[in-house]
């Protein structure tokens, strides 16, 4: 009995030990299923948590607990299209979301229009582990066989004595007249004899000169910033792309946002305005909670 006792104690204990402790990496080729998103040009130019620059136009990818470096491949069910990423950052830590994909690798499989869904994940290559870097690219070029000699070329006096003297301008050259027509009749202004008037001379056989009117200058039109008077928006996105853009703001529409494309030095996709930031930030807590990135700023 007492033994007995004792190898149900340890069953306990093992069993408790393996539901409490941390799961194991998967291994290579195992599929895994989850809720995948994506972030784009917003968070552009800013460090991932490995430490690199994010390019939303790189084939990478946030992972909570993945090693850097790790390759996943990634398909899309609903597309049957499929991508492989590397995991750079961490993350999402939204909803039930598991996998935050770059801008490229979701429209690799058809993910920026929902802006989130169910995928499949296989692991191609377990990474290394904290801040592993990329792999540089190292282009060689072979140096030519023979080197090119550039001769300078000989300096040249200017001006050219030759054609100094050719294209010195004449006197008659600066004997600019202006000609009007006074009913039907060349004329040009001259200093009346008296040196103290100025008269004007019939010219026989002249042609007249229709002087025309100076046209107008017209200034750009600067571009125009979408309406609204309100104190907070909801900034979606920004992208130097304006077909981006609009691709987002017909989803936002679609789902029932009031969304618009508001130009800076990018195109940038908001809702609203709304007047307090309590409004901007329930508009921003229900994108969230539908798998979509999203700040509270001013207008």
């Amino acid at each position: 009995m007492k033994l007995r006792s004792t190898a149900v104690a340890l069953l306990l204990i093992a069993a408790y030990g393996c539901a409490t402790s941390t799961p194991p990496t998967p291994s290579v080729s195992e599929i895994l299923m989850g809720i995948a998103s994506w972030y784009g040009e917003e968070f552009a130019g800013k460090t991932t948590a490995n430490g690199e620059i994010f390019d939303p136009m790189q084939l990478t990818a946030a992972h909570r607990t993945f090693p850097f470096g790790t390759l996943l491949e990634v398909t899309n069910p609903k597309t049957s299209r499929a991508v492989q990423v590397r995991i750079n950052d961490r993350g999402p830590y939204v909803g039930n979301r598991v996998l935050d994909l770059s801008y490229a690798a979701a429209r690799e499989i058809g993910l920026v229009e929902p802006g989130s869904g169910t995928v499949s994940m296989k692991v191609v290559q377990i990474g290394k582990g904290e801040r592993e870097p990329p792999v540089p690219y190292v282009v060689q070029i072979e140096e030519p066989k023979e080197k090119i000699v550039f001769e300078e070329a000989p300096r040249v006096a200017f001006p050219l004595p030759s054609q100094a003297s050719s294209t010195a301008p004449s006197s008659d050259a600066f004997a600019v007249q202006v000609v009007e027509e006074r009913r039907g009749i060349p004329t040009r202004r001259q200093v009346a004899a008296d040196g103290t008037t100025i008269e004007e001379v019939p010219i026989p056989g002249a042609e007249p000169v229709i002087l025309s009117a100076p046209q107008p200058r017209v200034a750009p039109v600067p571009p125009k910033k979408a309406a609204g008077s309100g104190k907070f928006v909801v900034q979606v996105g920004a992208f130097s792309n304006e077909t981006n853009a609009r691709e987002l703001q017909q989803h936002l529409v679609r789902i029932g946002q009031k969304a618009f494309i508001e130009r800076d030095t990018l195109f940038l996709v908001r809702l609203g305005p709304f007047t307090t930031r309590d409004q901007a930030v329930k508009a921003r807590t229900e994108l969230e909670a539908q798998g979509m990135s999203a700040i509270v700023t001013t207008q």
